[in-house]
């Protein structure tokens, strides 16, 4: 969806803004499978 949203001038810039996301999404977007906290937080806390 969010690919859609933006006028993109090269593949190079979706591969880096798709890379910034998954980035965001994996480590520092609250998660609610797990309260409610980002997985690098809840990581740093059982690690």
């Amino acid at each position: 969806e969010w690919l859609s949203q933006y006028l993109w001038n090269s593949i190079a810039e979706v591969q880096e803004h798709a890379t910034q996301w998954l980035w965001f999404y994996n480590n520092e977007r609250p998660n609610t499978a797990i309260g409610g906290v980002p997985p690098k937080q809840q990581l740093a806390l059982v690690a």
